[in-house]
């Protein structure tokens, strides 16, 4: 299987060199465990000098595009559509992911073995609606260049992540995989809050990464805490 491992790049964000640095020290430390190519997105440009050195170490292409329309989805959605094109597997991820364990790039592969092509993310969550948060997860290609809806600006964005005809439901409404991937298993929508440990919830460990959104929640004092948690915990829709 052709997989590659899609990664957004804010270009002159503000604490994006501080993600890149993070992202690349624990993709060394917690290897990945599955054979990949790297495709960087740098969202707003080229990359800067102090950012592209960073990625030395990784065997890597770039793709430089603005900014200015749907933010990382377009991103991908531009990604599958041309340099990502003939993968079998696109893994996306947002800057703010980073790695604290080896081996989960193939826990995705055990899980697209087991189901077959589909839509796999780490983090999952019932807030708004259930979804699988787009900060990170994977798919086919072609799900992506398949996508019928346009993704201009912030409101298209959260559309294809948690709307009524985003991308997970879309996909699973034809009876293609969806799953919550974590350290102990698969879970399917209405599952997506059953394990322990999931983001949100304990101390996230069972996540396959760690992101902004699983930072915060760490960080927060108790009573923000539990708000959050009783929030991604509210019953399915």
């Amino acid at each position: 299987m052709k997989i590659v491992l899609c990664y957004v790049v804010v270009t002159h964000g503000r604490i994006t060199e501080e993600y890149v640095s993070r992202f690349v020290t624990t993709y060394h430390e917690y290897p990945p465990e599955a054979e990949h190519d790297t495709v960087i997105i740098a969202n707003g440009g080229p990359l800067t000098s102090n950012i592209a050195v960073l990625f030395s170490g990784i065997n890597s292409r770039t793709l430089a595009r603005s900014n200015d329309d749907g933010w990382d989805i377009s991103g991908y959605i531009e990604a599958a559509k041309g340099p990502c094109a003939g993968y079998d597997m696109i893994l996306c991820l947002g800057e703010s992911n980073y790695f604290h364990r080896p081996g989960w790039l193939r826990r995705f592969v055990e899980a697209w073995g087991k189901y077959g092509p589909g839509m796999y993310g780490p983090y999952a969550t019932n807030v708004i609606r259930a979804h699988l948060q787009t900060t990170a997860f994977c798919c086919h290609p072609r799900m992506l260049q398949t996508y019928p809806m346009p993704v201009r600006n912030r409101s298209d964005r959260y559309e294809f992540e948690h709307g009524q005809y985003s991308l997970w439901r879309r996909l699973a409404k034809v009876r293609t995989p969806v799953r919550l991937v974590t350290w102990d298993g698969e879970w399917e929508p209405r599952a997506f809050r059953f394990p322990a440990n999931i983001i949100w919830r304990g101390d996230q460990t069972n996540c396959l990464m760690w992101c902004n959104h699983s930072d915060f929640y760490r960080d927060a004092p108790a009573d923000r805490k539990s708000n959050w948690s009783r929030s991604a915990d509210r019953d399915f829709k």
